[in-house]
């Protein structure tokens, strides 16, 4: 009855915040900073003004957690897997799974140890707090990334890690969360045996639905393509979570197996739909995220805990580039893989940026654990100052290191398609019977021979080739 007479008032409260991260988002873009700190600073404002009392009441205790764990992590996981390229994606699997899992071991393990080091926290509690930190969010870089037009590769790796590490990181912070409450024991080979349970059942319930679902995909108009898609989405979570393994592994699988096949299996149209569709979902599932982290972050809380958040900060900052240059050197060296080089290695490590995972996953620590209050000031300190500190300087780093360049290759390859379509181009116009100085002023292309075009196109790419070699 208590939360039914709240309800309507938290829900006008929702839609006014989520009215009022639109105006935020304007401004977080005038001023180049982060939009999701923004939004979570915006959200400790309207605490401490006052304006989300109703908010507040609905999200302590458990609200918190149920809203993250049923509404916005199916969105915002399988947003992203369905935007994500297959082909890079399949391409680069072994670098990703290998940061996704080994690299967040290790990170958990060096930040785990250092707070046992530092702030005397229990084994166990460490590990879980390094467990949840480690998760990477990869909405700010992604954004810096688009508009800045770096590799498709680098994007790829630097999104599929986040992907998956955030199903990793979930299903370490179960088992280590029950260490710590003292319902389980710290014993490895069960530990590991049971994270690879939950893992691979999330996958393979998520593969299953995301298959099946593509296969009714030519039968679907757009509409109902939309109403699929988002039954898919929660569905195969849902179904995951009913049957004891990962449902964020299950959405994650779910959304590349829908992202792999909707170019081969539905129109233009649906395609189109299903793409604006979830990038507006998932827009406002970090919106409100992060509207409503700041909603619940106590303020007092963080400012009484700054030493030990300085600690969490610098132990994270150290932890990943020894986390991720040892594993992507032996990838390179023993696994063969397509070699990543230093200065993408550098914008992997930079753009390890924390976000609404990590938060949402403090917030949701029950009572019981004596470290709740410390971890969730130290989290918030994690996220905002890697924000603050990364997302705002990445930019300046891609532009140190040229990666916001496009290559003298891609260049002559794009010059090259693009003359190409203007041969075939000609070549139809030719077919229908018009004239050349039709045909020019169509194309707006000066009046040369496109054969010869081509030749010099094709040589200039051979000299191109041949300088890459040497």
């Amino acid at each position: 009855a208590g939360l039914a007479e709240l309800l309507p008032t938290a829900l006008l409260a929702t839609s006014l915040l989520l009215g009022a991260a639109v105006f935020v988002g304007q401004l977080a873009q005038r001023l180049r900073l982060p939009l999701t700190v923004v939004l979570a600073v915006a959200g400790i404002v309207a605490t401490q003004l006052g304006l989300d009392l109703a908010l507040v009441e609905v999200l302590s205790g458990d609200g918190f957690r149920e809203l993250l764990v049923n509404l916005f992590l199916p969105v915002l996981v399988f947003e992203a897997a369905l935007g994500l390229s297959t082909r890079e994606f399949m391409r680069n699997l072994v670098a990703i799974t290998a940061l996704a899992t080994v690299a967040l071991l290790i990170s958990t393990a060096l930040v785990g140890t250092s707070l046992v080091a530092t702030l005397a926290v229990p084994l166990a509690a460490a590990l879980l707090f390094g467990a949840l930190i480690s998760a990477t969010d990869p909405v700010a870089v992604v954004a810096v990334f688009r508009e800045l037009g770096v590799s498709r590769r680098l994007l790829t790796l630097v999104e599929g890690e986040s992907l998956l590490n955030d199903g990793v990181a979930i299903v370490l912070y179960n088992i280590l969360l029950a260490i710590a409450l003292g319902t389980a024991s710290l014993r490895v080979g069960p530990a590991v045996g049971e994270f690879l349970l939950v893992a691979a059942g999330g996958v393979l319930i998520g593969a299953v639905v995301g298959f099946a679902a593509v296969m009714l995909l030519p039968r679907l108009s757009r509409l109902p393509a939309a109403a699929m898609s988002v039954a898919v989405a929660f569905g195969s979570f849902v179904l995951a979570e009913s049957l004891g393994v990962s449902g964020v592994m299950a959405t994650v699988a779910a959304g590349i197996a829908v992202g792999g096949m909707l170019e081969s299996r539905a129109s233009r149209s649906v395609r189109d739909l299903l793409h604006e569709l979830w990038e507006s979902l998932g827009f406002i599932a970090n919106a409100l995220l992060f509207l409503f982290i700041g909603l619940v972050l106590d303020l007092d809380l963080i400012l009484d805990n700054l030493g030990a958040i300085a600690i969490a900060l610098l132990a994270v900052l150290v932890a990943r580039p020894l986390a991720v240059v040892p594993v992507v050197a032996f990838l390179e060296r023993f696994a063969h893989i397509p070699r990543v080089g230093n200065r993408s290695t550098v914008v992997v490590v930079w753009g390890g940026l924390r976000g609404g995972v990590a938060l949402a996953l403090a917030l949701a620590l029950p009572a019981e654990l004596a470290q709740r209050d410390l971890f969730i000031a130290m989290a918030a300190g994690v996220v905002l100052g890697t924000l603050l500190i990364n997302a705002t300087t990445l930019p300046f780093v891609l532009h140190y290191l040229r990666l916001d360049v496009p290559r003298r290759s891609d260049e002559h390859l794009v010059a090259l398609a693009r003359l190409l379509a203007v041969r075939v181009a000609r070549e139809r116009l030719e077919e229908l019977g018009l004239q050349d100085d039709l045909v020019s002023a169509h194309l707006d292309v000066a009046e040369v021979d496109a054969h010869e075009q081509l030749e010099v196109a094709n040589h200039e790419q051979y000299e191109q080739v041949e300088a890459l070699v040497m």
